[in-house]
């Protein structure tokens, strides 16, 4: 990779495309000045994985306390501080030092699928509506706008914002950091990642998108989706970074409600992926303020809808440490925590599951998986208990009348030479 000031990163959103009723006012292609009002169709993965119930679990359980913020590194999100726009944003630091409103619909898109405030008519958008959106800005297009696909930020900018999370995550209550970018193995980023866990705030970061043409940051190291062949080996793991680092929740997308490829010629085999959501069809909002759809499966997306269920779980769980938030999320997930895939990790997020579970996470994470009584020093095994026997009423009587014919019988042999002697 070239030198850390021009280390340039991916942009993950994905070209599989979502059904075709949920295809009205694509966030992609809304602009400031974009009129037609919000999306009309029903976000499908916040359906899907059931989120209003767990919203419902929150509303109902989470102890009173201060509003879980979500640090979002992107290219900006829309809306003012601290105003009544459709994303509730707390607080910004612009790294790119522009002072002009947001040109590019990614960070806003994110924004609104973790935070994202209901429609007109109730109709549903952010997973943790009541979270709080710190704004990070790390990249952003051209203003004459350039290709989507090509949208690109330095490592040394991420480095810089994810610094300045670290360095304020106590004053705005960051839990979450969500990074939905994708760069090579850089240094700066590593440690700044790291002093971001040291502040107790949960990293999730997306596993890669697969390439789409020879412009794509990654083209050379990963075959392009014509250009697949089987069986496909392959593992991002030690390419795509933050997802690479320890401690960082990695997250796939599925394809769940998507029309069109497969699932493996949008998305990288990664073996660093802990868990996976669909993302098809989901409604976030747009440069314009108005609600729009983000269309395809993309791994940015999943990451944004997981950073948004970690919120909840962060509103729930208000005394947990950040590894504990982490282990309730994997260890309730559909899959095997201990035999992941590289395309789904220990599975699809369960947010309901996730929230009530009794499970008993210890401080670093740890979940035990069985639970025995103890004796001593030594756990003792018990015999089971015999198997019902349902004929054993049946058996008793038929011992009885045994008994009793065969002493009738007895009887009748013996009296016989009585009652037949002659006198």
């Amino acid at each position: 990779m070239a030198a850390l000031g021009i280390a340039a990163c991916a942009v993950l959103s994905g070209p599989l495309a979502g059904p075709a009723f949920a295809t009205d006012n694509v966030c992609e292609g809304v602009e400031q000045t974009t009129t037609g009002g919000d999306a009309a169709a029903a976000s499908l993965p916040f359906d899907a994985l059931g989120i209003r119930r767990a919203q419902e679990v929150v509303d109902r359980y989470a102890p009173a306390g201060r509003p879980v913020g979500v640090a979002v590194l992107d290219s900006g999100v829309y809306g003012d501080v601290r105003g009544d726009g459709p994303i509730p944003i707390v607080a910004r630091h612009d790294v790119t030092k522009d002072p002009d409103p947001p040109h590019y619909y990614h960070g806003t898109a994110v924004a609104g699928l973790i935070a994202g405030r209901d429609r007109s008519r109730a109709k549903p958008v952010g997973f943790a509506p009541d979270a709080q959106i710190i704004d990070v800005r790390v990249y952003d297009t051209d203003k004459d706008g350039v290709d989507e696909d090509s949208a690109a930020v330095s490592a040394d900018a991420l480095a810089q914002g994810l610094e300045w999370v670290a360095r304020n995550a106590e004053t705005y209550n960051i839990k979450v950091a969500n990074v939905s970018l994708a760069l090579h193995d850089v240094a700066a980023v590593e440690r700044a990642v790291r002093h971001v866990r040291k502040a107790h705030v949960i990293v999730v970061a997306s596993t890669g998108n697969r390439p789409v043409d020879d412009s794509d940051e990654f083209a050379g190291e990963f075959a392009a989706a014509d250009e697949i062949k089987s069986p496909l080996v392959e593992d991002a793991a030690t390419h795509i970074f933050p997802a690479g680092y320890d401690d960082v929740i990695a997250v796939n997308s599925t394809d769940g409600g998507a029309e069109g490829s497969s699932l493996i010629g949008v998305v990288l085999k990664n073996s660093q992926t802990d868990v996976a959501v669909p993302t098809a069809g989901a409604i976030s909002y747009g440069l314009n303020g108005d609600a729009c759809t983000v269309g395809g499966v993309a791994t940015s997306w999943a990451a944004a809808e997981v950073s948004g269920i970690l919120a909840l779980l962060c509103e729930r769980y208000p005394d947990d440490t950040a590894q504990q938030i982490m282990a309730r999320l994997v260890d309730t997930a559909n899959g095997l925590t201990d035999d992941p895939t590289p395309l789904t990790g220990a599975g699809v997020v369960q947010p309901y599951e996730a929230l009530t579970r009794p499970l008993d996470p210890k401080r670093n994470g740890d979940v035990e998986q069985a639970t025995t009584q103890e004796s001593g020093d030594e756990t003792k095994a018990t015999a089971p208990d015999p198997d019902p026997d349902l004929l054993a009423s049946a058996r008793d009587d038929a011992v009885w009348w045994g008994l009793i014919g065969g002493g009738t019988l007895l009887v009748a042999l013996l009296l016989r030479p009585v009652l037949t002697r002659r006198p």
